[in-house]
């Protein structure tokens, strides 16, 4: 028993001596790379960028990116296996690769399967793009958290790639991180990206999910000095100064654009919202009638034209309210009844066009009940209740 255990004890270290090292060699590499052989061309690969001669070869580095690129986006899981930090390793590489070779005249390259030479630089190009049409193709598939890791990758191989940042912030935007979208989407700006759309995306981020509409008026303006011939963000911009109580500057805005396009509905609707919150009364039932007259089916514009109708018979209301028991007062009220009953008769039929307009607008309803009510139409004061009932308004 002891010689047995005597021969086991010298056939171990026989048997590790007996392994011979593998002899680095750049070729074997990179063909077992081209054969599919993962394991192998790692295994060839990492004892190369460790030897003394090999390691100051730009070309091992080269080679190392193309081998841990291959097993990052291989769908082979056994090779996948063979490293959870291939893509981190490639990167590096290319990167090595290209510094130590950055004052050499010839670029570094493979020889292809077709005998075309591919470059290091074309190499990357197309790793790139290969993380970015994955990035693509998991959006597509509403896999958000993927798409954005693909082009995270894409974005270190090609950092002044304007289309991977374009996508990555309105990605960014959908999976609701809004933080990153920004930063992607300004990243696309600044690196002279000319899509309209990106301003547009960075926009409602900064105004809905940040809730900064001062910084949403100043994206804007950037956007209108970009895209001077797009109309869309002149009125994106008078939205936010209206939001942000700057009419004055609203209305020049407003009057600058409706001389330019008169026929604009949208223009003719904002201005008249302006001038009603200056009390512009009158100027603003004319913005009003002039949207009506281009679109007689603009809702909006018919809803406050009729709403301007309602201003002065909300003030005899208040004042009636307000009176007292005395002689006076009773003779007061009479006289302001009367004239609350001609400012509802007034009123009435623009709000009975806005209800043919929008039917189930609640506001609507319970405006045309009140009048109805008040000027004592008792059968049209039930019909309106009896919608309203429907629609679920007790």
């Amino acid at each position: 028993m002891k010689r047995v255990v005597c021969l086991l004890l010298i056939a171990a270290p026989l048997a590790v001596f007996a392994q011979k090292a593998i002899k680095p060699n750049l070729n074997k590499a990179l063909n077992s790379w081209k054969q599919g052989k993962l394991d192998e061309a790692k295994q060839m690969i990492d004892v190369c960028v460790t030897d003394p001669k090999l390691s100051l070869d730009p070309k091992t580095f080269f080679y190392q990116g193309l081998i841990y690129a291959s097993i990052d986006t291989t769908s082979n899981e056994t090779h996948k296996a063979l490293a959870s930090n291939g893509f981190e390793v490639a990167s590096k590489a290319f990167a090595k690769a290209t510094e130590m070779n950055k004052s050499s005249k010839n670029e570094l390259f493979y020889q292809a399967d077709s005998f075309m030479p591919v470059t290091l630089s074309q190499a990357v190009e197309g790793l790139s793009y290969a993380y970015l049409n994955k990035g693509a193709n998991a959006y597509q598939d509403d896999d958000f958290d993927s798409a954005l890791e693909n082009f995270d990758k894409t974005k270190v191989l090609s950092p002044n790639d304007t289309t991977v940042f374009f996508y990555a912030g309105f990605v960014a935007q959908a999976n609701e991180e809004y933080d990153r979208a920004i930063t992607d989407l300004q990243k696309y700006i600044d690196l002279g990206g000319t899509s309209p759309d990106a301003y547009s995306v960075l926009i409602n981020t900064y105004s809905g999910p940040k809730g900064d509409k001062k910084k949403a008026l100043e994206v804007t303006r950037e956007a209108k000095k970009r895209f001077p011939d797009d109309s869309q963000f002149s009125l994106v911009e008078i939205g936010f100064l209206i939001d942000l109580e700057m009419t004055e500057e609203a209305k020049g805005g407003l009057e600058k654009a409706a001389a330019a396009d008169p026929s604009n509905k949208t223009i003719q609707f904002y201005l008249g919202y302006v001038n009603s919150k200056l009390d512009k009364f009158d100027d603003a039932k004319k913005n009003f009638e002039a949207a009506l007259k281009i679109d007689p089916t603009y809702f909006e514009a018919q809803y406050y034209l009729a709403q301007l109708y309602l201003i002065e018979a909300d003030k005899i209301k208040r004042e009636m309210n307000d009176l007292g028991i005395t002689a006076a007062d009773k003779k007061k009220r009479v006289e302001l009844d009367a004239e609350l009953v001609r400012r509802y008769k007034e009123a009435l039929p623009y709000w009975e066009r806005a209800e043919k307009l929008n039917p189930s607008d609640t506001d609507v309803l319970d405006k045309l009940s009140l009048i109805y009510y008040y000027l004592g139409e008792d059968a049209k004061a039930a019909r309106v209740e009896k919608r309203l009932k429907e629609l679920g308004v007790e």
